[in-house]
């Protein structure tokens, strides 16, 4: 891929813009449009062949199928843009030095979205996904991870999990139910762990510890040599103290 900076000729877009983690992918069966061969930028002076020392508004057909509409400075995308896969997802903000940056919306052809702040191309800052499934998660981001404070509501059961994430998982705060039923404490692997406790919504408080088990799925296909076996992670809760409340 060609390089970013402004001192090179941008022709091709960066390896950021063309393999992305959250691209989605295109069924097997799937016909996509031929990709052009060649590299064109078309400006309001006509046709270019090269991105090179070019300021100014254009579109840009790149030979990986995408296309980019927006700003340019000295050869890169800089300033308001639409850019769109070859596969169909649809980005439309800003960008610096040819990366998504500042407040934007990436629009997903599969299903769902995501609209927040970006920074060198990955999602950073706050920022709302939501997910194929329904799923939506709304919090803050770091490096393409949910990374901070963040609310994730699953969309089937509407429970949800409220706290401080860390590489994409929840550590600590809340799992609430829809009947008002919440457990507070400690996660690992997206599962409660560790000491802490149960609350209805009349207010009866259970206090206990989890206890997380990791067993193999019997059911799995065996690993291949150098993979990790399929797991599969239990939990198991130990009461140690209950307060009902009085009615």
């Amino acid at each position: 891929f060609g390089s970013s900076h402004s001192t090179a000729c941008a022709c091709l877009p960066t390896l950021c813009e063309t393999a992305t983690a959250e691209s989605a992918m295109a069924e097997e069966d799937e016909e996509l449009p031929e990709p052009p061969t060649a590299y064109t930028l078309t400006t309001e002076t006509g046709e270019k062949t090269c991105s090179q020392g070019f300021t100014g508004k254009g579109t840009a057909a790149y030979t990986t199928g995408d296309v980019y509409e927006g700003l340019f400075e000295n050869g890169v995308r800089q300033g308001a843009g639409f850019y769109k896969y070859r596969k169909g997802d649809v980005f439309e903000g800003s960008f610096e030095n040819n990366l998504k940056t500042g407040l934007g919306r990436l629009t997903y052809k599969k299903g769902g979205f995501y609209h927040g702040y970006f920074k060198s191309g990955k999602r950073e800052g706050e920022g709302t996904f939501s997910y194929a499934n329904g799923d939506i998660y709304s919090g803050f981001w770091q490096g393409d991870k949910r990374q901070g404070k963040g609310t994730y509501v699953f969309s089937k059961t509407k429970y949800a999990y409220n706290g401080d994430w860390k590489d994409g998982q929840i550590q600590q705060g809340t799992w609430q139910l829809t009947d008002g039923t919440k457990f507070v404490g400690n996660f690992q692997n997206q599962k409660p762990l560790g000491d802490g406790i149960w609350q209805t919504a009349k207010g009866t408080i259970v206090e206990g510890a989890y206890l997380q088990q990791v067993l193999p799925i019997d059911k799995a296909p065996p690993a291949k040599v150098g993979e990790t076996p399929a797991t599969t992670t239990k939990t198991y809760w130990t009461t140690t103290t209950l307060v009902a409340v009085e009615e």
